[in-house]
């Protein structure tokens, strides 16, 4: 359970955030939330899934880390094993959050338990005088862009929902030296759904801007072979 603790310079000016390029927090995680913007660049290095919250029934747009639960071949601990890294993972350990009370009023939050957080070494967030130095700047920049392409991307999610273009998929994977074994509980586009729909529908999502998102999503399950293959060596 992470311990988040909004930032403020009289409680947290000596904290200092040590860049992890393992992101070791994801060790255990074999899927990681994304943005509909990241889609180009995580097409390149993952295979790109929808998973379905079994309480809420919501979808959520995922890369794909390992093809077992707390599975992540990614990480390595001289490095992460891609060469782009999701935001989700570069922005740890800071969050963007804000109140009930106060919706649109977002506040810099940090997990103090974090093994990335201390007070002798790495980046410092604040100066002697207390201004933020420039790597909280940035910090708060990448979050807020983050966070500005929330509605965009449940909007994608909504959209394949509505078109009825997702489709339940089960892996069967067959490893050299292991035993066989099937991945469940993904969601991916339906190619044949999606060269079925019709002219209103296929206008819209070109409207939308959606059309590259998905075929980013299609050519991505090339990135199953990847993940076979990192999970043999």
């Amino acid at each position: 359970m992470a311990n988040l603790s909004p930032l403020n310079k009289s409680q947290h000016q000596a904290l200092k955030v040590k860049v992890d390029p393992s992101y070791a927090h994801s060790a255990n995680s074999h899927v990681t939330p994304i943005s509909v913007f990241e889609l180009p660049q995580v097409q390149a290095e993952y295979p790109i899934v929808f998973i379905k919250d079994a309480e809420t029934g919501r979808f959520h747009l995922v890369a794909l880390l390992g093809l077992k639960p707390q599975e992540n071949l990614f990480h390595k601990k001289e490095g992460w094993n891609a060469l782009y890294v999701p935001q989700h993972l570069t922005n740890f350990p800071f969050v963007l959050s804000s109140s009930v009370e106060q919706p649109n009023n977002f506040v810099v939050g940090i997990d103090l338990d974090s093994q990335t957080v201390s007070e002798s070494d790495g980046e410092a967030l604040f100066t002697d005088t207390g201004e933020q130095t420039k790597y909280l700047v940035q910090v708060t920049e990448n979050l807020a862009r983050a966070n500005s392409q929330l509605n965009a991307t449940q909007l994608f999610i909504n959209t394949m929902v509505d078109k009825s273009l997702l489709s339940s998929q089960s892996l069967t994977i067959k490893p050299i030296n292991a035993k066989e074994f099937t991945v469940t509980g993904l969601y991916s586009i339906d190619e044949e759904a999606f060269k079925d729909l019709n002219d209103a529908d296929y206008q819209e999502l070109k409207d939308k801007g959606f059309l590259a998102a998905i075929y980013s999503c299609l050519f991505s399950t090339q990135r199953i072979a990847k993940l076979i293959s990192l999970s043999e060596n």
